[in-house]
């Protein structure tokens, strides 16, 4: 398991790309993270390869999203960290050929974008949501996944 350390947190709460109000046109793969980036999308009718949400927003607001994924995986993340069950989970999942799969997280979910951008394969957009600002937009190229291997390798190991 790896805890996030309180001197980083503020560098994370920075977003990683462009802030968007409105979803931007986008073809490829996308996997969405947080439950309004991913609701947002499927009430457009873009359905994301893989959709990580908690099933709720700001941290205890209720979430509902209306859309019965084709597979549906569960882990366990605690707040503040990035758990084994979650590191083995997504990186399975980008392996898979599946689209319309969502990975249900008990805990939070904000860290598992790290692992998105980790895993899967360049090319692929990942969206998250910024309270109140909008989502952050990403394609994962080769510059983005060495700057989050400087960033995990500054998670404490537990």
């Amino acid at each position: 398991m790896l805890k996030l350390p309180n001197y980083l947190r503020e560098e994370l709460r920075k977003p990683f790309g462009k802030v968007y109000k409105t979803i931007p046109n986008i073809n490829g793969d996308i996997v969405t993270v947080g439950d309004i980036v991913t609701k947002t999308l499927i009430e457009k009718n873009i359905i994301p390869k893989l959709s990580i949400i908690d099933k709720k927003t700001k941290r205890n607001i209720p979430v509902e999203i209306n859309h019965k994924f084709k597979k549906v995986f569960k882990v366990k993340n605690p707040p503040g960290y990035i758990s084994d069950e979650a590191i083995e989970s997504i990186k399975y999942l980008s392996k898979l050929n599946d689209r319309d799969v969502a990975l249900i997280v008990d805990g939070e979910e904000d860290l598992l974008t790290i692992l998105v951008i980790k895993y899967f394969p360049i090319g692929t957009y990942v969206l998250y949501g910024l309270p109140d600002k909008g989502m952050v937009v990403l394609k994962i190229n080769s510059k983005l996944k060495q700057k989050i291997e400087e960033i995990l390798k500054k998670f404490e190991k537990v």
